[in-house]
């Protein structure tokens, strides 16, 4: 038996409620990708492949391409796998809903994870699409849980435009609580990692090293 206490025994020492509020769930890809095929289409898809394999890609590089080309490290630990039914808690919200209580939360925000690069996708029309689509079936995902848990938006940020018509989408239409805004993206129609541009920092920044 483990020395520690478990995180249902420390909570319930605690007199005010908790709350995770930077959680994430995984999105399992073969179902997932079949789900924004049904809702959004080719185009979706189309979006959501285009951040596959980004991880693998990171990896393969040296650190001195990797600073050269100014990417950073990606998180390749975010798959555990020695404990099956821990990595199934990330990927099907209701064993996570199931599961609040040993875990030791009151309540939950959900954010994604392939999900959190689909805001950078270069391809317009189809960030936009899978972006949309990725919300609507995370919604539904996430609907019979709301109680205690709610997911985030994603939102496409290359023009206000875009971003303004999403927003207003997933609260008005979808029930949205929480939205999760993309970043590092560079000026629409540029290319870069992912088909979306990425603006190079001031060269003095860039270039630490040289004397000034």
């Amino acid at each position: 038996m483990s020395a520690h206490l478990t995180p249902a025994q420390i909570k319930s020492r605690l007199d005010h409620p908790v709350i995770d509020a930077d959680g994430h769930w995984i999105e399992y890809g073969p179902v997932f990708t079949e789900q924004l095929r049904k809702v959004g289409g080719e185009a979706a898809v189309r979006g959501w492949n285009a951040v596959g394999g980004g991880t693998r890609g990171v990896l393969a590089m040296s650190v001195e391409e990797r600073r050269r080309r100014r990417i950073s490290q990606e998180a390749f630990w975010a798959h555990p796998a020695k404990n099956t039914r821990d990595f199934a808690t990330a990927v099907f919200p209701r064993l996570l809903y199931e599961r609040l209580d040993e875990i030791g939360l009151d309540f939950a925000i959900i954010y994604p994870t392939g999900g959190l690069r689909v805001p950078r996708v270069g391809d317009g029309e189809a960030r936009r699409a899978a972006c949309r689509a990725y919300n609507i079936v995370t919604a539904e995902y996430f609907r019979d849980f709301s109680d205690r848990m709610t997911p985030a938006a994603i939102i496409p940020m290359h023009t206000p435009e875009e971003a303004i018509e999403e927003l207003d989408y997933a609260v008005k239409q979808l029930g949205y609580k929480v939205a999760m805004l993309g970043s590092l993206m560079g000026p629409a129609g540029r290319s870069g990692r992912q088909g979306g541009g990425r603006s190079r920092p001031l060269r003095r920044v860039a270039r630490p090293n040289r004397a000034r």
